[in-house]
């Protein structure tokens, strides 16, 4: 069976939002007056809705952090593929001169091979 995969942030979200409403049960279920039980849902909904700020906050922090050494990795990597090119650009050209040098030896010597069959 396959396994899902959820982001921090989804893990994140749904672990506050659960603690948001856990916290807000138990509020309404403990004993206490109105006014207290709404002051203590308002406070916990402000300091969860900082928690989720923060959360945000260093999950974007992350995201840049991730996308510097991306695009950094993917220029090094672009870098090394340009100069391996080069590399075997080289490597081509000198085997190209190699045959051609080569073949102009080869020339050489079938033309004096000519020349001396020929005076013969």
């Amino acid at each position: 069976m396959a396994e899902k995969k959820f982001s921090m942030g989804a893990v994140g979200f749904a672990f506050l939002l659960g603690g948001l409403v856990g916290a807000s049960v138990a509020l309404l279920l403990a004993p206490a007056s109105g006014e207290e039980i709404r002051e203590k849902i308002k406070t916990t909904t402000e300091e969860t809705k900082e928690r989720l700020r923060e959360k945000a906050e260093e999950l974007k922090s992350r995201a840049e952090v991730a996308r510097e050494k991306l695009v950094t990795a993917t220029e090094e990597i672009k870098e090394m593929s340009l100069e391996a090119l080069e590399e075997k650009k080289r490597v081509l050209e000198e085997a190209i001169e190699a045959g051609k040098e080569a073949m102009r030896r080869e020339k050489e010597k079938l033309a004096a091979k000519l020349k001396k069959e020929e005076a013969a």
